[in-house]
């Protein structure tokens, strides 16, 4: 009975000494703002007294299901609070699609608030980290952006960073994200309201005012998510600028994931099986380092992972697996490569004194969307080929490539055109074309004539008159292997992810017809459209066609 009784009181040692990992103490406490106002939030403290390193999420989603996410977290000695944004799941105050996130003064700073009341808790020992997850992480950003004393890092996975950019971009709205986001609904009638850049988008712009941001952050994003340029533009900010605070100090890890599902229609896996987390760093790695100040080696490891995106059966050397840097590798030898006559995209600039490609947009029956970097399915590359038949759209194809090519960076189309109409939308799509006919989308963007030149305020065109634009196209790494094509669409229209444009000029959403508008895309000497690919080496170019 003796070894029995021993027994019992080593497991009840036992489980009193790991209680603190398993058994985390459970709080839900309501926090006041600097307008009276109280926000819900749940509190998870590890089962020991003392006070914690605190990990802080802001959430529009239901906070006790994403609390349980970071419950790892918590056994390893981290206080998790999880607060519900304002107007959002029990919390008081009227929900304005991060409105009261940043920095504008009292019921419009509620993260800075947070921030303060939670220095002022006695299980917390001065040190704060944010964690962000898509919406989360837009709320984290705007928090960074107003500069709060006390938070020391974050780790931000997929959200924006300029929600302007996000709704409409270059002025062209993105109906099928917002409009399919449910906590942006009940706000939806304010925010069309404002399809220019103005106030109203300023203060959800973190962008804007990255460069005084003094806190170093971890990214993670997805090549096919709908926040893609967020994450690779956010960091590069934040990393690359010798003048910042954070110069050389965060990471970016990009996915080849979309948003809310699997990449499209190609099956993207990692061929030599990485561990991110051992090449990179951990989340726990992260929040050890700048919040415990444990020197577990994580700036020997390289700042950015970017999975390179391939042909799954003929990667080359580079592509489908993870590839490490310590700073955006973005190319600096961009190759034009131009739209020409015969539907071609050729490397040799036009001679024709005068040139053109002509096609009709319908507003009443626009080109559609399929695959893209959307909030919701289809997502990610998808095969264009139905698409491509229709006469609402160009088409300007290379011939397939000798050897493999890298790209690396951000593709724009320089677009030269014409349009008979007061008002329309031009884009294109960067396409990489399989030997066996699939037209795989990798990007595409879209611009509104009126903010070809400024998103602040309108400036219509004249029919007729040549206008140039600029697309872009946002970023990319891929392998485009031998037998592969390059293919540009030019399009009007990309329904349902973007609103068609009536081509009126009327209002936003305020129109009361819709015009067909012919376009003319021009390719001759004086014209020459063409797209700008990021080639890794101009070298190339050599014996690529």
């Amino acid at each position: 009975m003796k070894v029995y009784s021993k027994i019992i009181i080593i497991l009840v040692l036992l489980v009193s000494l790991f209680s603190c990992n398993l058994f985390p103490k459970r709080l839900s406490v309501d926090i006041p703002m600097s307008d009276g106002v109280k926000l819900k939030a749940e509190l998870w403290l590890p089962n020991r007294m003392g006070s914690f390193p605190v990990l802080l999420e802001r959430t529009p989603y239901n906070r006790e299901r994403v609390i349980r996410m970071h419950q790892h977290l918590v056994g390893n000695g981290y206080a998790i609070l999880v607060q519900n944004l304002r107007g959002t799941v029990g919390s008081e105050g009227k929900w304005e699609v991060f409105g009261s996130d940043g920095w504008v003064g009292p019921g419009k700073q509620d993260g800075i608030d947070t921030v303060e009341w939670i220095k002022k808790q006695k299980w917390c020992n001065g040190k704060i980290g944010l964690l962000g997850f898509s919406a989360s992480s837009i709320s984290a950003k705007l928090l960074l952006s107003s500069y709060p004393e006390g938070v020391q890092c974050a780790y931000l996975v997929a959200g924006s960073d300029n929600f302007y950019e996000t709704v409409f971009p270059y002025g062209c709205y993105r109906k099928n994200t917002i409009e399919e986001w449910g906590p942006a609904k009940e706000y939806l009638s304010e925010i069309i309201k404002h399809p220019s850049y103005d106030a109203f988008w300023e203060q959800r712009n973190a962008r804007a005012r990255a460069h005084n941001i003094n806190v170093p952050v971890f990214i993670v994003g997805g090549w096919f998510d709908l926040f893609q340029r967020s994450s690779t533009e956010f960091f590069h900010l934040l990393h690359t600028h010798t003048h910042s605070p954070t110069f050389g100090k965060c990471k970016l890890v990009m996915l080849p994931l979309a948003h809310a599902a699997p990449p499209g229609e190609l099956t993207l896996e990692d061929r030599e099986k990485i561990n991110l987390d051992e090449k990179i760093g951990s989340i726990r790695e992260w929040f050890d380092y700048w919040l415990k100040g444990i020197d577990n080696g994580l700036y020997n490891k390289p700042s950015v992972g970017l999975f390179i995106v391939a042909d799954p059966q003929n990667p080359g050397e580079k592509g489908n697996t993870y590839q490490f840097y310590n700073n955006l590798p973005w190319s600096t030898h961009p190759i034009k490569m131009f739209l020409r006559a015969n539907g071609s995209l050729s490397l040799e600039s036009p001679t024709e004194e005068t040139s053109y490609s002509t096609y009709t947009y319908d507003p009443l029956d626009p080109t559609p969307s399929k695959g893209g970097n959307n909030l919701n399915p289809p997502s990610g590359p998808h095969d264009q080929r139905e698409i491509e038949k229709r006469s609402d759209l160009l088409v300007f194809t290379s011939p397939p490539l000798q050897k493999h090519l890298t790209l690396m960076g951000p593709i724009t189309v320089h677009l030269y055109a014409t349009t008979d109409v007061p008002d329309t939308d031009f884009g294109a799509r960067f396409c990489d074309v399989y030997p066996d006919g699939r037209s795989m989308l990798m990007n595409e963007g879209m611009v509104k004539a009126r903010y070809r030149e400024s998103i602040e305020k309108e400036n219509f065109i004249e029919p007729h008159k040549i206008y140039e634009y600029e697309i872009d196209l946002w970023d990319t790494a891929l392998v485009i292997a031998p037998g592969h094509r390059i293919r540009i669409t030019i399009i009007s229209a990309s329904n349902p992810r973007y609103e068609p444009n009536p081509n009126t000029g009327e209002p936003f959403r305020q129109h009361t017809r819709t015009l067909k508008a012919t376009q003319q895309i021009y390719h001759d000497k004086d014209h020459a459209s063409y797209v700008l690919l990021p080639f890794v080496n101009s070298s190339d170019i050599q014996g690529l066609f």
